[in-house]
């Protein structure tokens, strides 16, 4: 009876899987419309296998309260090198998930890609939104170099 209990409770969160073997995972919700719960927001450390919830109706990781409403969250695998998961690329937040949806960043099962990690969203309702090949994680840009400034020599 506690098991229906623990799962039914589980099924009107959402929840993000670790199901990396050798990496931990950052999540960090997007700032929080309301400035006064901004720090209580979702934000966590995954270890390898680890999972963390946030239910529906608590209002500091689900603004809207809803099972149904949009929650935006960053997603980076750090390590050398760091990845960083989402479409489109470079953008932050950049993974969705409903408010009792589920978010599970696993290794690429397709072994030929040069992406080695993927998100795999599901929403409140079970339906799939990441398609076959999974929302990629590529690695984290390089920051550009500043050209020097040409000119006298002081």
């Amino acid at each position: 009876m506690l098991l229906a209990l623990f799962a039914s409770a589980e099924a009107r969160a959402y929840c993000v899987y670790n199901q990396l073997m050798d990496r931990e995972v950052v999540v960090t919700q997007e700032t929080h419309p309301d400035s006064l719960r901004n720090e209580r927001r979702f934000q966590a450390t995954l270890a390898p296998g680890a999972s963390q919830c946030c239910a529906f109706h608590r209002l500091d990781c689900n603004p809207e309260g809803r099972d149904n409403s949009v929650v935006n969250l960053s997603i980076t695998i750090p390590g050398k090198p760091v990845y960083e998961c989402g479409f489109p690329e470079g953008s932050a937040p950049n993974v969705k998930v409903t408010g009792a949806g589920t978010v599970r960043i696993m290794m690429n099962p397709r072994t030929k890609s040069s992406i080695p990690y993927i998100v795999r969203i599901r929403t409140h309702d079970r339906q799939d939104l990441t398609g076959p090949k999974g929302l990629v994680c590529p690695e984290e840009p390089k920051p550009k170099e500043v050209p020097k400034p040409k000119g006298r020599k002081q």
